[in-house]
């Protein structure tokens, strides 16, 4: 785990300070932590793995990819141009840092 909440903390600092050096040219950064979503990249889990999954989410089920769209599209607009340097959880309520 140790590695893993290394490189999302590095991924947050570096993104935060493109943010900084990217702002002056009206130029926003952020990123975007997904939780496990039904992809082709999730089919080789077993059901029991899935089943565990869903338990630890306040939302009882997979995100599909219809559930994250509306994070990017949002954050491409006009409506986010004056968010940057943030980090956006989408994951069901499961948010694993360490």
């Amino acid at each position: 785990m140790s590695r893993y909440t290394a490189t999302k903390m590095a991924i947050i600092e570096f993104m935060r300070r493109l943010a900084n050096d990217v702002a002056s040219d009206s130029i926003t950064a952020n990123v975007v932590f997904l939780g496990l979503t039904n992809t082709l990249a999730t089919t080789p889990q077993s059901d029991e793995q899935m089943r565990a999954t869903r338990k630890q989410r306040a939302i009882n089920r997979m995100g599909e990819p219809e559930d994250v769209k509306g994070v990017f599209l949002f954050l491409a607009s006009n409506g986010a141009s004056f968010i940057t340097g943030q980090a956006i959880v989408v994951n069901g309520d499961r948010y694993r840092i360490g």
